[in-house]
């Protein structure tokens, strides 16, 4: 059987209190004349009287009782009664009414109580069906018509009452004036109001203890004290039940907020589930979150439930004053019901999304409507809790994403020669750290510091200027200790100028490129106590672009760095130093053991592993003998071109002296090194110098499976070249731990 619907009940009506049917009446007239006029006796005379006005004054009220009791007494006294006695009858057929009019008043209350009591169950329990905030306020007016009064139920909307519903249109104004006193007020009135004046009431309704609505009520009858409690406890219930629908919703919102979030495995996957929920459970037709990147606003996710005609959103993101770009600089969410402009959509909320003490607003959520849609403090409120769930996800999200970026940067690191490895790191930072958009790192070489990479500025007019560290203290501008720290430090050009604090090049060329600066954070690059490079991140549009989380991305961004970087700049002197062997352009041996020793040092903290190939020239010294020492010089030379065209740019190339080649080849697994080996012999072996052929024995080595020391791996690399070169071939491949297979590679 299913339940009751309150809400689509007919409310009970109060009865109006019956009365005495005429017939009623005429009878006692008839009986009490018959007693006068048949001389019954005098002694019926006086209990018929007072029949009959007990009978008048319980049926039709006090005052019919008394004049038909004067009636009476006036009779007796024309039917030749004395005077004495006249009185007498008078005195009693005024008692009679009394008393009878008393018992009527209280039988009249007793049933307008029970009647009420019986309104305000129903309403109760009409109040508690109700399971939406609309469907609440909508089934007010219904439940107070028993009351006979008019009705106007008023919502809060940004601090202004708006009606919702009125009973009586033409009442309006008059109960607005009242439910503005109650908002006013924040408590019920009482008052007179309207033309001609009626009694009127309006009483508040709370949510969370905020006033969302007031309900108003005029009529002509005084609202008694019982109707005004009744009314109150009315109040109550309804505030009760706002308040319980709202945190439903939210626990409900929340909820599937949650789940979902929780299983994004990306930031862009993470906003557009957040959209769905929001737009579906708040019934607008439009969505979009955007992270805020410099200058312009980065589209995370957007939802068109129904795609609108023009593209809604893009005149509150491009203008630098819209409603956005408020948003970011205030951190205030911005609601309105509606645009005065027609365009496309009627209605919009911009809400900022994460935690409230940042200096920004990095990441904006927008929710719009194509018709006037009522922004309710309640809805606020669900917005706000929304957002600060969404935010704190994000910002998870966010964090894998950098850390994901650094590692990525990491592997790419022994992939990448130095200049374009500093150009990612430098885009990675710009891209990553809140605030950032452009910058420039300078690295050090020697005393002075070099622009190497830059964004938003052109790196060839850049790279003929270098500072020196004392030109970078006076731009840092905090205490040295900081500096030496590598603490990052943040310049607004609202707190100095930043054309002043730029050091001085050797040019004297730096003011050109720091003019159009707003803001500034510069994080020097530590590497073992020494600032090995200065990353600089600028932003052109605001001075207050840079807060307390950029500064904690940053300190997260430069501590992989500058092991990135210090990578980079030790592979780039190593290449430098290379150069050393003036024949081969191969870097040497002292080279060799610096690359080496790093290698296995980088390679013992990260858990990686790396090969290491020795090889051995045969044919050389037939070479030497035959032609001379100059065909002999071009033999090697040859061979450090044929290495270097099948080698990576992370490989490292050595020349140990003679004619012996050794190469390091970072993060490389055996079975990967025996490829490279294969295709080193191959190319040795495709080299013919006056028709001699050249050939080469190779001996593998890998760590860490085949040592985890230095001497070890070339003790072993050499034992495998020796073991080749006896079996006549150009490298021996592992087949297992103890047993070798010969390669087709025969050596000539």
């Amino acid at each position: 059987m299913k339940p009751k619907n309150f809400l689509h009940t007919n409310a009970p009506k109060t009865p109006a209190v019956r009365r005495p049917p005429l017939g009623l009446l005429v009878v006692c007239l008839l009986i009490s004349a018959g007693i006068l006029l048949l001389s019954l006796g005098k002694a019926f005379q006086l209990p018929g009287f007072m029949l009959l006005v007990a009978a008048l004054s319980a049926g039709y009220g006090l005052m019919p009782g008394l004049y038909t009791a004067l009636a009476l007494a006036a009779l007796s006294a024309w039917l030749s009664n004395p005077p004495a006695s006249s009185l007498w009858v008078l005195s009693a057929l005024g008692a009679t009414a009394l008393i009878s009019g008393g018992v009527r008043k209280a039988l009249q209350q007793q049933q307008e109580t029970s009647n009420q009591l019986a309104w305000l169950s129903y309403a109760l329990q009409a109040l508690l069906a109700a399971n939406r905030r609309e469907q609440l306020l909508t089934a007010i007016p219904s439940l107070l018509e028993p009351l006979g009064a008019q009705v106007g139920v008023w919502w809060l909307q940004h601090g202004e009452l708006r009606l919702h519903h009125t009973s009586h249109p033409r009442e309006a104004e008059a109960l607005e004036q009242v439910a503005m006193q109650a908002r006013t007020q924040g408590a019920a009135v009482y008052t007179q109001c309207g033309q001609p004046l009626h009694h009127c009431v309006a009483i508040p309704l709370y949510e969370r203890n905020k006033i969302t609505a007031v309900v108003s009520l005029k009529r002509r009858r005084a609202f008694g004290p019982q109707t005004q409690g009744y009314l109150e406890q009315l109040a109550q219930a309804a505030s009760s039940r706002l308040t319980s629908i709202a945190e439903q919703a939210e626990a409900h919102l929340m909820h599937q907020l949650s789940t979902a979030l929780v299983a994004a495995d990306s930031v862009t996957v993470l906003a557009e589930r957040a959209l769905a929920l929001l737009t579906s459970a708040l019934g607008v037709q439009h969505g979009i979150i955007l992270q805020q990147q410099g200058s312009r606003m980065r589209i995370l996710a957007r939802l068109d439930v129904k795609q609108p005609p023009d593209d809604c959103w893009q005149a509150h993101i491009s203008d630098s004053q819209g409603l956005f770009w408020t948003v970011y600089r205030t951190g205030q969410p911005i609601f309105i019901d509606q645009l005065e402009q027609k365009t496309s959509i009627q209605s919009i909320a911009v809400h900022p999304i994460g935690l409230s003490n940042r200096p920004r607003a990095r990441v904006l959520l927008g929710l719009a409507h194509p018709q006037p849609y009522p922004w309710l403090p309640c809805t606020q409120d669900l917005l706000a809790m929304a957002c600060r769930s969404i935010g704190l996800a994000l910002e998870g999200a966010i964090a894998r994403q950098r850390l994901e970026r650094v590692l990525e940067l990491s592997h790419k690191a022994t992939l990448e020669d130095s200049e374009s490895l500093y150009q990612q790191v430098l885009t990675s930072a710009v891209e990553l750290i809140p605030g950032a958009e452009a910058g420039s790192l300078l690295v050090r070489k020697g005393e002075r510091f070099h622009f190497q990479a830059a964004v938003g500025y052109d790196l060839e007019s850049l790279q003929g200027l270098s500072f020196s560290e004392q030109d970078h203290l006076k731009w840092y501008g905090h205490h040295p200790a900081g500096w030496y720290a590598g603490e990052p430090r943040i310049l607004s050009s609202e707190q100095a100028s930043i054309q002043e604090r730029s050091a001085s090049s050797s040019a004297g060329q730096t003011v050109a490129h720091t003019r159009r600066i707003q803001s500034n954070l510069a994080v020097p690059v530590l590497y073992q106590g020494s600032v090995l490079a200065l990353l600089n991140l600028d932003n052109f549009h605001d001075p207050q672009a840079f807060g307390s989380d950029s500064l904690e991305v940053a300190r997260f961004f430069a501590t992989p760095v500058a092991a990135l970087l210090h990578q980079a700049h030790t592979r780039q002197s190593l290449a430098e130093a290379a150069l050393s062997d003036p024949l081969t352009g191969l870097a040497n041996r002292r080279a060799f053991n610096k690359f080496f020793d790093e290698e296995l040092a980088r390679s013992r903290r990260y858990q990686q592993s790396f090969a290491l190939l020795v090889l051995d020239l045969q044919g050389f010294k037939a070479i030497n003998d035959r032609l001379g020492h100059a065909f002999g010089d071009e033999a090697l030379v040859r061979v450090a071109q044929a290495l270097q065209k099948t080698s990576r740019k992370s490989d490292g190339l050595f020349r140990l002296g003679g004619d012996e080649f050794a190469a390091i080849l970072p993060r490389t697994t055996a079975d990967r090194a025996m490829h490279v080996a294969q295709r080193y012999a191959k190319a040795v072996q495709a080299i013919r110098i006056e028709g001699v052929p050249l050939g080469v024995n190779i001996g593998l080595a890998v760590y860490p499976q085949d040592g985890s020391s230095k001497e070890d791996l070339l003790r072993l690399a050499d034992q495998r070249m020796y073991a080749a070169k006896a079996q006549r071939v150009s490298i021996l491949s592992q087949n297992s731990s103890i047993s070798y297979k010969t390669l087709s590679l025969a050596i000539p």
